[in-house]
């Protein structure tokens, strides 16, 4: 066989090179989920219509409430975490309080805690809504990168 049989000219590695370049852009997206936009309430109650009863960014310490996770788009996965972080005085997180797994069902968009079992002393906290897949399971350094949803806590 000859090799100058199929001559590549410079449209066709064009081509193939756009061709690869695409290929490799996508794979890489695909690898890095970025977050979603989902949103995450802290609220005193969830009522029944999934609307955030008394939602708020600062909350009295040592006072019950709840987290509403809702999000744009079916979450794709089983389960989700609800992670909270306290941050340091530069909003980064600097000790993992606690990580809590639920069951949302891949084609579910919204979670709901009831009961007010969470409780807070006072700081500045970050609460995250992750894929239970992607939490830290050895090392808790908090500051995600991929979370599905996050919010900033003002606990006085």
């Amino acid at each position: 066989m000859r090799i100058d049989k199929y001559p590549i000219n410079s449209v066709r590695l064009f081509l193939l090179i756009a061709s690869m370049t695409i290929f490799v852009a996508s794979s890489a997206a695909q690898a890095t989920p970025q977050p979603q936009g989902g949103k995450v309430s802290v609220c005193k109650e969830i009522d029944d219509d999934w609307k955030c009863v008394g939602e708020s960014a600062t909350w009295p310490a040592n006072q019950p409430f709840d987290v509403l996770f809702e999000n744009p788009k079916p979450v794709g996965v089983e389960f989700i975490g609800i992670v909270f972080h306290k941050q340091g005085p530069d909003g980064k997180d600097v000790d993992f309080i606690n990580e809590y797994e639920q069951q949302i069902g891949e084609a579910n968009r919204k979670y709901a805690t009831v009961g007010g079992n969470f409780r807070l002393p006072a700081g500045t906290y970050s609460i995250y809504v992750i894929t239970w897949g992607k939490r830290e399971t050895l090392v808790h350094n908090g500051n995600f990168k991929e979370y599905l949803a996050k919010t900033t806590l003002t606990v006085k």
